[in-house]
């Protein structure tokens, strides 16, 4: 297995096949093609179906395409170094975050990290843990604050629990289901889910507890949506549910608008920051995640205070 045949198999995948990526590279199609089947014979299956309409992965190939991508990342990173040595490099730390630490923790942790590095970008990107994981193995996010997953493999990744966040099923106000009180009052309710619309299986672990556990079927997904602010429009104008953070109900956005659909079969989720093992972060990054770390066990306290100078 060589770096070439990987960065050939990610250069099809991208430009969608042989012809268009031999066509981007300058190399010939035949190649190409003989590139990806010593690749494929080396790792004893077929990593591409190929048909009139182009190629697409095979299951075997959508698990192995992570690994592919992060050698390929990995060194254009190398490369990216070489080339910047000796220029003022451009200071920047790459957050990934999932729905509830984007409403609460994220935004206060950032004023404070920008007061102490004034000079340093951070790049946010909001997606559902399944998507923040691929996110942190390929090595687009150097760091990830976001709900703990429990059924991803993590084995290869640093995990410190930051704190519980209550989840909640929201609706907008005067909503149908407002007054049902178990999940199984909501059998035919339709749901909104935050995630990847391009991997629709990945994006249901929210509510999947909820139905699953309980031996209630599957939930109606009427939406996915790929941000937190796009599923609460779709509650403000439509009859569906979603299950969100706690904390949305107190967001600027929805306050006023949406509110709880009081279920007993509510539960709490891990919140952790989470970081691949065996990377080695720069010093902004340690710098984010130390302040992430601090702030998360504050919070509580401040929390409280403000509850108390709310009720005087």
């Amino acid at each position: 297995m060589t770096l070439q045949q990987l960065q050939d198999l990610t250069a099809v995948l991208a430009h969608g096949g042989f012809r268009s990526a031999a066509r981007a590279l300058s190399v010939s199609q035949a190649g190409l093609t003989k590139s990806i089947a010593r690749l494929e014979e080396e790792c004893g299956f077929n990593l591409l179906e190929r048909s009139d309409r182009g190629v697409a992965l095979t299951a075997k190939g959508e698990a192995f395409l992570p690994y592919a991508q992060a050698v390929v990342g990995e060194c254009d990173r190398a490369r990216q170094w070489i080339r910047n040595i000796g220029k003022q490099p451009v200071r920047h730390v790459a957050l990934g975050v999932s729905i509830e630490p984007s409403l609460r923790l994220a935004p206060s942790v950032l004023v404070d990290f920008r007061r102490s590095m004034p000079n340093v970008t951070v790049h946010v990107a909001q997606a559902s843990p399944s998507e923040l994981l691929v996110r942190l193995r390929d090595n687009s996010v150097e760091l990830a604050v976001m709900r703990l997953p429990e059924r991803e493999n993590m084995d290869d990744m640093r995990v410190e629990v930051l704190y519980q966040a209550p989840a909640a099923i929201v609706a907008r106000k005067g909503h149908p289901y407002a007054s049902a009180r178990a999940v199984s009052d909501l059998l035919e309710a339709e749901w909104v889910v935050v995630g990847d619309p391009a991997r629709p299986s990945m994006d249901d672990a929210s509510i999947h507890d909820l139905f699953v556990t309980q031996r209630l079927g599957t939930p109606r997904i009427a939406a996915v949506a790929d941000s937190v602010f796009g599923a609460v429009s779709m509650l403000m104008e439509t009859d569906c549910v979603a299950r969100l953070p706690r904390a949305i109900l107190h967001h600027p956005l929805a306050s006023g608008v949406l509110a709880e659909v009081e279920v007993g079969e509510q539960v709490s989720h891990d919140i952790g920051l989470v970081q691949r093992t065996g990377r080695r972060q720069v010093r902004e990054a340690q710098v984010l995640g130390s302040m992430l770390k601090s702030f998360a066990r504050v919070q509580p306290a401040l929390a409280a205070s403000r509850t108390a100078r709310s009720r005087r």
